[in-house]
């Protein structure tokens, strides 16, 4: 990692905008790094749970993606932040190739164990950042990230690398949890999944996914808006969320006011979660 010089060495320069604005990038990418080694203890600990996590192991959300990818058997495919390999088991049939690539090794070691168990011989795993894709532009037909993208401390740096390794003609296809555009509500759900995970990042808007992709040069389309329900103590428990904070989560959702419990349907038992399958499509080359 590049380290800037320090401040004082630059006392008498014009330019001191570039200084504070390179000591602000150093100063990113460290808490980055925070948030990455934070994200690698939480999923390293909780391997074996998300291998039979119902909401990352099936789900409607899992069967439409070949149809949302356009896949028709001939494209190479990344899967980012796979986990325990569910999406990319799922995508593998479908595609000549995947790639599924994810920060913990743990996750990666238990979906290489599923691909050999089940046969599947066209999928391989390895470690690497969504943030710094280790492959050459052009790489790929079809980028997708299930169920994780909340995690990632720059989704905008996510979305231009994605952007960056698929082929011209290319599809982005992302599912995740979307926060409502009301700003109380968005308030309310992302410092409860905080709460639960301190991992967690941010869900975001529709409104923001759009900008992450359009800015990465790439074409927005919403392709499918659904809800997953959630009972309450798996999804703590799934977390290995601290008694103190699982009591806050609790009593959260127990004094939640109405706007939130209308649009979370906040039970005794538990509340659903918003998400959206967002598609960026990579202009084709002409002629």
């Amino acid at each position: 990692m590049h380290t800037p010089m320090p401040i004082r060495q630059y006392a008498d320069r014009p330019l001191r905008a570039n200084v504070v604005a390179e000591v602000g990038d150093w100063m990113t990418n460290a808490q980055d790094g925070l948030v990455k080694q934070q994200v690698r203890r939480q999923f390293g600990a909780a391997a074996s749970r998300y291998l039979t996590s119902a909401i990352h192991a099936a789900g409607a959300d899992l069967a439409l993606l070949p149809e949302v990818a356009g896949l028709t058997g001939a494209e190479e495919v990344l899967d980012v932040a796979t986990a325990t390999g569910h999406t990319a088991l799922a995508l593998a049939p479908c595609a000549r190739r995947v790639v599924g690539v994810d920060l913990t090794p743990e996750m990666l070691a238990v979906a290489r164990e599923q691909a050999e168990r089940r046969g599947i011989g066209n999928v391989t795993f390895m470690e690497a950042d969504a943030e710094a894709l280790p492959f050459p532009a052009a790489s790929f037909d079809v980028v997708t990230c299930r169920i994780a993208a909340h995690h990632f401390p720059a989704v905008d740096r996510f979305c231009r690398e994605a952007a960056r390794v698929l082929r011209p003609g290319g599809r982005l296809v992302v599912v995740d949890n979307v926060a409502p555009e009301e700003p109380e509500l968005d308030r309310f759900i992302n410092e409860l999944e905080r709460l639960r995970d301190p991992s967690h990042h941010r869900a975001h808007r529709i409104a923001e996914w759009r900008r992450f992709v359009e800015q990465a040069g790439l074409a927005f389309r919403v392709a499918h808006r659904f809800t997953t329900w959630v009972d309450r103590e798996d999804w703590l428990s799934r977390a290995s969320t601290p008694p103190d904070a699982a009591r806050e989560v609790r009593s959260r959702l127990a004094a939640a006011p109405a706007a939130a419990r209308d649009r979370f349907g906040i039970t005794a038992d538990g509340f659903v979660l918003h998400k959206a399958i967002v598609v960026g499509f990579k202009a084709a080359h002409r002629g």
